[in-house]
């Protein structure tokens, strides 16, 4: 039966990434009880053992999901590598290189397996190398505006042309295809905000209109519902954000009564429009799947199909806009125009009349209606809130409750079951002042309003209810697994991991793909939460998660035996046998890459020069490799740059002459190197990339230390011992400490 394959396919799956997490974070911990080569071996046995199993299970009936399974875990073991071998030789710390690596096999075994994790896997990787090579974290911009618009853009082409690639059937990953979709328009937004970039930000703003025009185009064009929906949110936030950038620019009495006007108008303007939308017949033009269907043509019906998403997107867009911009403009007209000295009472009151108003007038035209209504709560519920007003809360509230139950609709009642879950937290919060029961309290309420909701015969009550206590119940008691008390520690995580892997059992079995994606969500967040967590340190967090994984495994596989008979895979698991010969060949590369780096690395520290350098720590952590100081040597600033020679400061790669100091040993700068000349004894060639202005790195600005020792290289860590080669290459090999904290 294909439900019993789907428990085995997902305990595999939350089993592997169970190890899996565990491996990333035992390797993180920088172990100081294993040398070099103890960490090595054991990274070269999870990539050959990982794909050996792949290789075995492909030529096995009814395995080929377990064997794409092994295959992916080989290559986050080939991350996972690639990262300690930097965190070993102290390099590429959250450096764009770690990721490029890695991205190139995530990548190409993307297309050549066609599974989806891959091809998630390499976009991550990928942007993550791009953001990182152009935007480090730890320096901030140095580029122009110009320049980091055209960085920013640089994303814009490559998510477009993954768009294309997928809605084309080139790449076939319909989360590629949505993600890319929403970072394009996103990434355009970022780009023409004129706060952030002063003088091309308003420029901007004509691409990404044009790149709406085109999405509400195609997607007309195209029939896709779910894509005319984002592109109208994104509309409804590009024209919030607008008026927020004038709202800085403007922030007057006359901007205020304008704005006024424009709300009333384009709320008017909006409700003409959509009158007429729906007296609108526009001829239908079949997807493929309606040709295949051979469906009925929807243009026979009063109203299609296809002219009512069209309103319902319209719809969201405009009472987002218009509540939103309302609200704003309100609080503005109230404290700017009319210059109220109590402007909290005079919100509270407009929001009690006009919610009130708008939940009992349902001859009001219904865009008119929710914009006001919302706009109301907004205002109203917020003033209160921010005045600590119970007693209004608890109205509030009552309205709130009053309008999910009078209201229809899925997306009206979601909002104001959102609105009344907000609203009580404050309410309990004022009572009971403590953030840890008011969780508690409210998580327990939700589970028992989705528990109960399950029981509603009304589908029209119970999918809003549903919808909304489900994902709400899961963020507020992810939310406690926030807090380090011990007992309420170990109680809480436990019960996230049951609730959440319950869940995803139930849920695929019975196939409702809702609830299935917002745990699965949460499972991911979770496993990358943990990372950061500071209750435990990463090596108790990565015995945890390995014996979680293996209790998992081991499960399934009892299970699987079990069942065998009846766990049936689907057959649409395709082999990538045809391709395993380009695969082998791909994992031995990878293998040979980590080698070649290796043996690089124990040369230079063989027979490169010892130097001594003077250093500034910082303490930061590598998503990969664990924590490490981040070092600003004194030679980073040579005094070159001070000298405004344009032929010198202009150059991207560079590489200094330093020469030691005759009383203290140290090495200092002394020249910009040229070219083929020969250096005086004691002397040493060092490379190094500019960076900004009047910055060099030599790519030993990394040293990696176990985990939670970070502060004490911060205070007695002055000086660093670096091998540098004949042709300037470094690798950084200690730090040296103080007198007083050495062993």
């Amino acid at each position: 039966m294909r439900s019993k394959w789907v428990t085995i396919q997902l305990g595999y799956v939350l089993g592997s990434s169970s190890l899996l997490t565990a491996i990333v974070y035992f390797f993180a911990t920088n172990w100081e009880k294993l040398n070099r080569w103890e960490k090595f071996i054991p990274v070269y046995l999870l990539i050959l053992g990982f794909y050996g199993l792949s290789v075995w299970l492909s030529r096995q009936a009814g395995r080929q999901f377990l064997s794409k399974l092994s295959l992916f875990a080989s290559c986050v073991s080939f991350g996972v590598g690639v990262g300690l071998i930097g965190q070993t030789y102290n390099s590429h710390a959250d450096s764009y290189t770690l990721f490029a690596v890695w991205f190139i096999p995530a990548f190409l075994l993307a297309v050549l397996t066609k599974w989806q994790p891959f091809y998630i896997l390499s976009y991550i990787l990928g942007h993550l190398a791009y953001g990182i090579y152009f935007f480090p974290r730890w320096e901030g911009m140095t580029e122009s505006e110009v320049v980091q618009i055209a960085i920013w853009l640089g994303m814009v082409v490559v998510n477009g042309i993954l768009y294309v690639l997928t809605e084309r059937g080139m790449l076939n990953s319909p989360l590629l295809k949505w993600t890319s979709f929403q970072a394009s328009i996103g990434i355009l937004l970022v780009v023409s905000n004129s706060q952030a970039f002063e003088h091309y930000g308003v420029i901007m703003n004509l691409p990404l209109i044009a790149a709406l025009a085109a999405a509400i185009w195609y997607t007309y064009r195209t029939r896709n519902k779910a894509y005319l929906l984002f592109s109208g949110l994104w509309i409804s936030i590009t024209t919030m954000s607008k008026y927020i950038e004038l709202i800085v620019h403007y922030h007057n009495e006359l901007f205020f009564i304008v704005s006024l006007l424009f709300v009333i108008l384009f709320i008017g303007g909006n409700v003409k429009f959509m009158t007429f939308i729906r007296a609108w017949q526009p001829a239908t033009v079949p997807s493929e799947t309606d040709e295949r269907r051979n469906e009925t043509n929807e243009s026979d019906k009063p109203e299609s199909d296809f002219t009512k998403w069209v309103v319902r997107v319209l719809t969201v867009s405009v009472v987002m806009i218009g509540s939103l911009l309302g609200s704003l403009t309100v609080i503005g007209f109230v404290t700017l125009v009319l210059g109220f000295q109590e402007p909290v009472n005079v919100l509270i009151g407009f929001g009690l009349v006009v919610v009130t108003g708008m939940v009992l007038a349902k001859k009001v035209n219904a865009l008119v209606r929710y914009t006001v209504l919302i706009s109301g709560l907004l205002l109203g519920a917020g003033a209160a809130a921010f005045s600590e007003n119970v007693p209004f809360l608890l109205v509030f509230l009552v309205l709130a409750v009053g309008a999910f139950v009078y209201i229809n609709g899925i997306v009206q009642r979601i909002f104001f079951f959102l609105a009344a879950v907000l609203i009580a937290a404050v309410i309990l919060f004022n009572w009971l002042n403590s953030g840890v029961i008011v969780l508690s309290v409210i998580t327990s309420i939700l589970f028992i309003i989705f528990v109960c909701g399950q029981l509603i015969k009304n589908g029209a009550v119970r999918q809003p209810v549903l919808y909304s206590s489900y994902p709400s119940f899961l963020m507020t008691l992810f939310i406690l697994t926030f807090i380090t008390e011990s007992y309420w520690y170990y109680l809480i995580n436990a019960l996230f991991f049951l609730v959440v892997v319950l869940a995803l059992i139930v849920s695929k079995v019975r196939n409702v793909r809702w609830i299935y994606a917002w745990s699965m969500g949460f499972w991911a967040a979770y496993l990358v939460y943990k990372y950061y967590d500071l209750a435990w340190k990463l090596l108790h967090k990565s015995v945890t998660f390995a014996m979680i994984g293996i209790l998992i495994l081991g499960f399934t596989i009892w299970y699987e035996k079990r069942h065998r008979s009846e766990a049936v895979e689907p057959a649409d698991h395709a082999s990538y046998t045809a391709n395993r010969f380009l695969i082998g060949v791909l994992v031995l590369l990878q293998i040979a890459a980590m080698s070649i780096q290796i043996g690089k690395s124990e040369w230079l520290l063989s027979h490169g020069q010892l130097v001594k350098l003077q250093l500034e720590p910082l303490d930061p952590r590598s998503l990969i490799q664990g924590d490490y100081v981040r070092l600003r040597y004194k030679i980073s600033e040579p005094p070159i740059f001070n000298q405004k020679n344009e032929a010198l400061t202009s150059k991207r790669k560079i590489s200094v002459v330093l020469a030691p100091n005759a009383s203290t040993g140290v090495y200092e700068y002394s020249r910009v190197y040229s070219k083929g000349e020969s250096l005086a004894p004691g002397e040493v060639r060092l490379n190094g990339t500019r960076i900004g202005y009047g910055r060099i790195e030599y790519g030993i600005e990394s040293f990696f230390i176990p985990e939670g020792t970070g502060r004490e290289y911060e205070q007695n860590a002055k000086f660093a011992e670096v091998k540098v080669s004949a042709n300037g290459d470094a690798i950084l090999e200690q730090l040296l400490l103080q007198p007083s904290v050495v062993q």
